[in-house]
């Protein structure tokens, strides 16, 4: 599953494992529409790529390189609200590190760092 697939079934109204609560009752209703928006955009710039593949090899690479790093850049963004929201809304930070698929404290020192950049406050504290 793509990471776009992944960040629109953790968008829906499904329960998530062991929290008992539904993402739309604890996510704030400006986090889960950011989060959408993010994803939209990706999205959009993505296909905006499709075909345009046309002039001088330089200028292309140029364009899809900045293009790529733009949607790379909002897809993060999208993934880290989605972490921080999970957390916030009482996901043990351990679970959501496992379907990153990634280590506990790599993804807390990821989401602290960018808490007053990105994301407002986390509400993540070590554990």
């Amino acid at each position: 599953m793509t990471m776009a697939g992944q960040l629109r079934v953790l968008g829906k109204e499904e329960r998530a494992p062991g929290s008992g609560t539904m993402w739309r009752t604890v996510v704030p209703p400006e986090q889960w529409v950011q989060i959408g928006s993010l994803i939209d955009s990706a999205e959009e710039q993505l296909l905006q790529l499709r075909g345009a593949q046309s002039g001088p090899p330089a200028e292309v690479t140029r364009q899809l390189l900045r293009n790529l790093g733009h949607s790379a850049g909002l897809i993060e963004a999208a993934w880290k609200r989605t972490a921080v929201a999970a957390v916030n809304g009482g996901v043990p930070l351990e679970e959501v590190a496992r379907w990153a698929d990634m280590p506990t404290e790599v993804l807390r020192r990821m989401l602290t760092a960018g808490k007053q950049e990105t994301c407002g406050g986390t509400g993540i504290t070590g554990s």
